[in-house]
């Protein structure tokens, strides 16, 4: 299948490099350039949000700082046959509101995000069922052989089954609120101490945590802040401690700024152009069918793209070029079906009158302007080059949580 993939990412987080002795205890404030949608882990399948959580809710395994597969409610797990995955659970664990944790936290966190109403069912799909051995053993049966199972769950976060029936919190939904959506209760470094959505999240170390710390912070408070610039100068004022991203085109400037720095390396994320390739009609098109429907028409728009000039005039050099869904350090990636087709206007203006559409056709398209890096950026980039083979873009740009909402309920085609 053609996919128009524009771009592999780039993480950016600016910080301060002068650090206090490890002694002392320390405020920590940090923005980012949205919030997170919810506090409900099971209630949105987004990057952000969920590593958000990752401070405060533990899943059974993790990610290391070098992204390898490791231990956390989890001491253990084998492959006892092709669709059984037996896993020990870590004893002596406790929620933030005192609750141990057992192995029936894990079966209800798996009825909770297996249901319909919950956004995380992806994370979860290949099991079939939460089999209890004894309060710390559980045995994930899988639907069918699935030898990377615990890679795939490290955000599958775990919630108590007793403070969500407190609570009447039991289900989740992605579309409604609950008590989960601005309220915690999980088994992380971090428990929150107070939330106002889009404003501040104030978190505090969580004592009993069943992991060694390594840091010496005693408070943190996350801001989002949407506007780089603002941003930006919440960082060089002193006003915040890190952020993230850090504007491509700021990069430079806080580098060469006394006491402060850069880490920047790239990130598992590709970026790419989701065509409608389903319904009959494409939203927003003043042409008679579906366009996008045409494998000619997919190519003609991967083709009229030219990813480098992104690259360098919109990414100032923080991307890749990508030719696939997954990139470098992803299971399954494979350099050599990496390489993209190259850029060729001409070639797409060809395939569309093969299609049907010598003059072009018009379509709408929906963009984020807050979740990715330079997002809204690269789609008016987009915008501009199929103009040029015809295809006439309205191009809607809205704040992630409209974003994401939109696309769950169907309203995109492009």
């Amino acid at each position: 299948m053609l996919k128009s993939v524009l771009t592999t990412t780039a993480i950016m987080a600016g910080l301060v490099l002068v650090q206090p002795a490890p002694s002392s205890a320390e405020q920590f404030t940090w923005a980012a350039s949205g919030d997170a949608a919810t506090l409900d882990p099971h209630a949105l399948s987004e990057g952000f949000t969920l590593s958000f959580l990752g401070n405060v809710y533990d899943g059974l395994v993790r990610r290391g700082k070098d992204l390898s597969l490791e231990p956390a409610l989890a001491t253990a797990w084998e492959q006892v046959d092709p669709t059984t995955w037996r896993f020990e659970l870590r004893q002596d664990v406790t929620f933030h509101g005192g609750e141990a944790f057992t192995a029936d936290d894990v079966l209800f966190s798996y009825e909770r995000a297996s249901a319909d109403t919950s956004g995380i069912g992806n994370i979860i799909s290949s099991i079939a069922a939460v089999n209890v051995i004894d309060d710390h053993t559980i045995e994930l049966v899988t639907k069918a052989p699935d030898p990377i199972l615990p890679d795939s769950i490290t955000n599958w976060l775990i919630m108590s089954r007793s403070w969500a029936e407190a609570n009447n919190t039991v289900t989740t939904s992605t579309e409604a609120q609950n008590f989960a959506t601005n309220n915690t209760n999980g088994t992380g470094a971090f428990k929150v101490t107070y939330r106002e959505a889009d404003v501040r999240t104030e978190l505090a170390v969580n004592d009993g945590w069943w992991d060694e710390t390594e840091h010496n912070v005693t408070e943190a408070t996350f801001r989002p802040i949407n506007s780089a610039l603002t941003r930006v100068g919440a960082l060089l004022s002193g006003e915040v401690d890190l952020i993230i991203p850090v504007p491509v085109q700021n990069i430079d400037q806080i580098d060469n700024s006394d006491g402060y720095g850069v880490l920047q390396g790239p990130e598992l994320r590709t970026i790419f152009l989701g065509m409608d390739q389903y319904r009959d009609t494409l939203i927003g098109s003043d042409a008679e069918s579906n366009p996008f429907l045409d494998q000619k028409v997919r190519q003609a728009v991967y083709q009229a793209i030219d990813v480098d000039a992104i690259i360098d005039k919109v990414m100032r050099g923080a991307a890749t070029p990508a030719g696939l869904l997954i990139g470098p350090g992803i299971k399954g990636f494979d350099p050599a079906m990496n390489d993209r087709l190259p850029f060729d206007p001409d070639q797409s203006k060809a395939l569309l009158a093969e299609a049907g559409y010598p003059d072009g056709f018009s379509t709408a398209m929906h963009c984020p302007n807050d979740r990715y890096v330079n997002d809204e950026a690269i789609c008016q980039a987009v915008v501009g080059m199929l103009a040029k083979i015809g295809v006439q873009v309205d191009l809607e740009t809205m704040t992630k949580t409209i974003f994401f909402d939109l696309l769950k309920e169907g309203g995109s085609g492009f």
